[in-house]
């Protein structure tokens, strides 16, 4: 496509790189001369005449909006057209990698460097959600780093697609799972400038520590890890660690405002002096040795966080890594329930059996030893347990398990992490891989009288490893039953393809175990 006129102006010269929201090319504005960035936006296939019209439109009123945002760390944005009934978006070229290329390739970022990366980049979002602008799709990939070391955040206005309700659940998910706030992930929930910040946590964790805060096997597991899992504590990041913990909590409100992570930014980055405010609240004693250091008041309780022994916080704590990691003041928080909400009528229910609906599974005991011996023609070795997960042999069993979480019950959270991961699989589906290993997932398929919903998908890898053939053929069922999710895998290396064999002992799997499953606790 190189030496194409776009609207008779910018002459595309090469291709810079490409994602799943479209191509970037380095063209040539031939009216001023100068070198450009041209942005082709691409929509998914499959939309109706006017559903293109009415993205189109809507995504270039966007970037035409954002194209006013004056910044230094916000992309400069010169044009925004149509071409060829597709939107492209010209910017400025900037001669640098992206974060996510400097991670990859370079490691590690220091924890200082990630600090003042973080204020600007922070600047920027704040900016843009005065102008009432949420970005949507921050993460390391969309973060450049100028010659002179400045972060510049791009493809504002583009990923206003990912937001839209009506593209995600007809054409699969749209987005990055790892770096998409959980409340992006839950149908009905608000989104705003804190899921950017969210984001913004991500990315910032990923620089710090040379891996995403959900790093998981497959996108399909990152969903359920973002809105399950806490992000694990950070190795390298030092005083930084408590602070992107806290702007990685689940719930919007509990994430510190701009004001005290970019404090915290500061502290790290050697911006500004560590000086005792001049009022305290009282503290308690310290725990495990972790001394107390003063607070700022804050016009909302938020999760606060020491960032050094210096810094400001709130209390009681939480010890992490050495620093203390601060929830907000459960004065005015309610309590969750100890047990699952019962409907009326129902009192005569015991409480050891309303205490096992709230105490998540044992995967290792959905397959009796029966169960087990009847799906493999060799004994296999004897559950492994990880985590959530259990192992049997070949076969792999993982539970997900939700509770309560504002003012939606265990099933209802179930229930929408089921249809994400419904969604991903449409996204799965096709060739894919790298140029060593070739991937081929099959479209995922309904499974029938199967808890209250399921579906399998098949995959099968071929390549090279380590200068040896690579084969490897799984599939894994997915089954939703009141607040637990079950994924299922049976996968077999060295096997070139999926069988009729293989997808057979998946699904007499998943039907024990959701069969097993009333009767763990």
């Amino acid at each position: 496509m190189a030496d194409v006129l776009i609207a008779r102006r910018y002459r595309l010269e090469s291709r810079l790189g490409g994602g799943g929201m479209g191509d970037v090319w380095r063209a040539r504005d031939e009216f001023l001369g100068r070198v450009v960035a041209v942005k082709e936006v691409r929509l998914p296939s499959g939309l109706t005449a006017q559903q293109r019209a009415e993205f189109c439109e809507r995504m270039m009123r966007e970037a035409r909006a954002a194209a006013a945002l004056t910044h230094p760390s916000i992309i400069t944005v010169h044009d925004v057209l149509e071409h060829d009934q597709r939107p492209w978006i010209v910017m400025d070229l900037i001669n640098g990698p992206s974060l996510e290329q400097v991670r990859t390739s370079e490691g590690p970022l220091p924890p200082r460097r990630v600090a003042e990366i973080g204020i600007q980049l922070l600047d920027a979002l704040t900016l843009a959600h005065r102008r009432g602008i949420l970005h949507r799709d921050v993460k390391p990939a969309n973060v450049l780093l100028t010659p002179a070391g400045q972060a510049v955040l791009t493809d504002f206005g583009i990923a206003t697609i990912a937001g839209d309700e009506r593209l995600t659940l007809t054409h699969g998910l749209v987005g990055s799972p790892g770096y998409m706030a959980p409340e992006r992930l839950q149908q009905g929930r608000s989104v705003g400038p804190a899921s950017d910040l969210w984001s913004l946590g991500a990315t910032l964790y990923a620089a710090v520590e040379g891996r995403p805060a959900f790093e998981r096997r497959t996108a399909m597991a990152v969903l359920g890890a973002v809105l399950t899992d806490q992000a694990p504590p950070p190795e390298r990041a030092g005083p930084l660690g408590p602070l992107l913990l806290a702007m990685l909590a689940r719930e919007p409100d509990h994430r510190p405002d701009p004001n005290l992570i970019r404090q915290g930014f500061q502290i790290v980055a050697g911006d500004v002096p560590t000086s005792t405010p001049t009022r305290h609240h009282s503290l308690p004693s310290p725990v495990h040795g972790v001394p107390t250091v003063p607070v700022v008041p804050a016009r909302r309780p938020r999760r606060l966080l020491a960032v050094t022994a210096a810094a400001v916080v709130l209390v009681p704590v939480l010890a992490i890594g050495g620093y203390q990691l601060l929830p907000r003041d459960d004065t005015d928080a309610p309590s969750p329930p100890s047990t699952l909400p019962t409907s009326p009528g129902s009192a005569s229910a015991s409480t050891n059996a309303s205490a096992a609906a709230a105490v998540a599974p044992d995967p290792c005991k959905l397959l009796t030893t029966a169960d087990v011996a009847g799906l493999f023609d060799d004994e296999p070795p004897p559950p492994s347990p990880d985590d959530k997960t259990c192992s049997f042999g070949d076969l792999k069993i993982q539970v997900r398990f939700f509770t309560a979480q504002s003012a939606k019950t265990g099933p209802d959270l179930a229930k929408e992490t089921y249809t994400l991961f419904r969604r991903q699989a449409v996204n799965d589906a096709g060739i894919s891989g790298d140029p060593t290993i070739r991937v081929t997932t099959s479209p995922a398929r309904a499974v029938p009288a199967l808890g209250q919903e399921a579906f399998a998908q098949d995959k099968g890898s071929q390549g090279t490893q380590s200068n040896s053939l690579f084969t490897s053929a799984e599939s894994k069922i997915i089954v939703r039953s009141g607040a637990v999710i079950l994924t299922i895998t049976y996968r077999l290396r060295g096997q070139p393809k999926v069988t009729p064999e293989l997808k057979d002992v998946a699904l007499r799997a998943a039907r024990a175990a959701t069969a097993n499953l009333a009767t763990t606790n």
